[in-house]
């Protein structure tokens, strides 16, 4: 196996096809199996709409193994990764080094103009779920033409390498996981529902930022330190932020703390903190373990109307009625 893969963003059967040539590996149909050699686990391709395709990558490699992605001439293909693994997988980005996993980003979207480099280390399980889709697809079926004003045509229509970083949330997990059931059985109808779910999610996220950047680059260092500021949000979740305090914490004047942190998270600094403390209820809700004032007072509210109406705003349903909602009735916060 070679210790360095060289690729560009293209359709994942081209992807999975680089992989193999360079890999101690057996390609079936449209399943990549890894050979002792280089590892173990799959690559698979699941071919869901012409120009739209899901991956499903779950691996363990016997050595460490740096991708290098090479920027193409034209944004003719996007991808969007989901990162499940505990550990942390250092990606760089022009002169940007990413840390991806639960702890940091998880989502990325990347054009076919992006450059990166990777290294997967070796002896630990990675799993990966990404969504690829053309440009033509993206013309066809989710951008409008007409609407210039519109963020979502704002975004896809730069010219040049795009790439953006969202969070993991309790959200996006849901479909995630009914898109990993309905995939064990192969079932076509759930996957493209489900799929169209995901992208809806994180269509929307991009469509209600306030402003899209026509640079979206980010100093290494202000990055790091809003990574740190968000952290610390997470931490102390249980007590409401000072914008002041917190741009002391990043090393910023209080103005460009505010713009960053909306430009990297979509939201400002107490929004963020808002829906995680909703994200943390939900969650315990669903696991049925605490009664809904229990759960209420966990996350900080000793008034239950007020938790009730907090909730209810972001999921347009009541925390008591969590139980008689399927999770396809979960409402993102714009």
């Amino acid at each position: 196996m070679n210790n360095e893969i060289v690729y560009s963003i293209t359709s994942p059967q081209k992807w999975q096809e680089v992989i193999h040539k360079n890999t101690f590996s057996k390609l079936e149909g449209k399943k990549l199996i890894l050979q002792e050699k280089s590892g173990r686990g799959t690559i698979d391709v699941v071919n869901i709409h012409e120009g739209l395709a899901i991956t499903f990558i779950n691996v363990t490699l016997a050595n460490d193994l740096k991708l290098s992605r090479k920027a193409t001439e034209t944004n003719d293909h996007f991808i969007l990764n989901f990162y499940f693994s505990s550990i942390n997988i250092k990606e760089q980005i022009d002169t940007k080094v990413q840390s991806l996993g639960f702890d940091f980003y998880s989502i990325m979207l990347y054009s076919s103009m992006t450059e990166s480099e990777s290294i997967i280390p070796a002896n630990i399980p990675v799993s990966i779920f990404n969504i690829t889709f053309s440009k033509k697809w993206l013309n066809q079926n989710v951008l409008d033409a007409g609407d210039k004003a519109n963020n979502l045509q704002k975004f896809f229509s730069k010219q040049g390498p795009i790439y953006l970083y969202e969070n993991l949330d309790f959200n996006f997990n849901i479909i995630l996981k009914e898109i990993i059931q309905s995939s064990e059985k192969i079932n076509k109808i759930f996957l493209f529902s489900n799929v169209l779910r995901l992208l809806t999610t994180f269509f929307k996220k991009i469509e209600t930022r306030s402003v899209i950047e026509k640079d979206t680059y980010i100093n290494p260092s202000d990055l790091e330190n809003l990574l740190r500021v968000r952290k610390s949000i997470e931490h102390n979740w249980k007590e409401k932020p000072s914008n002041t305090l917190l741009a002391e914490q990043a090393g910023m004047s209080l103005s460009k703390f505010k713009q960053l942190f909306k430009q990297v998270f979509g939201n400002s600094p107490y929004q963020y903190y808002l829906n995680f403390k909703m994200e943390k209820a939900l969650e315990l809700l669903q696991k049925k373990e605490y009664s809904v004032s229990d759960i209420g007072y966990i996350v900080g509210y000793s008034n239950l109307s007020q938790f009730s109406k907090i909730f209810k705003k972001k999921y347009n349903f009541l925390p008591s009625e969590v139980n008689n909602n399927t999770t396809s009735d979960l409402k993102i916060l714009k």
